[in-house]
């Protein structure tokens, strides 16, 4: 990245330190002069910004995006799947009451069974 040149006044805000928040001069001058470099690193230049739009335009060309819209258009609505959830739960709860049943049938045969060996002996 190239050096950016950043509108910040260091050396009034090292003297603000100073005069108002009590900082001795090399301590408000080595925070100023941190956070001025924090900046220029952290700025993004109109190069990296038409770098990003030369990325985003070949990642995403307009062709692209319109073989998207059919697939787009499969989406479920929010109702629709609201629907789809409560058909599901009906069908969850059918299946969780013929187990219950078929359980209660086989705890009640393997009981029969029990009872049975149980006067055989």
């Amino acid at each position: 990245m190239a050096a950016v040149a950043v509108a910040f006044d260091t050396l009034r805000a090292a003297t603000r330190l100073q005069e108002e928040a009590g900082f001795d001069e090399t301590t408000a001058r080595v925070l100023v002069s941190t956070f001025a470099e924090g900046m220029v690193e952290n700025l993004a230049t109109k190069d990296d910004i038409a770098g990003l739009r030369r990325e985003i335009a070949t990642l995403a060309t307009k062709e692209e995006l319109a073989g998207l819209r059919p697939e787009m258009a499969k989406l479920a609505t929010k109702e629709e799947l609201a629907i789809l959830r409560a058909e599901i739960s009906a069908e969850i709860s059918k299946v969780q009451e013929r187990l219950t049943v078929r359980l209660g049938g086989a705890i009640a045969a393997a009981v029969a069974i029990l009872v049975a060996v149980d006067k055989l002996l």
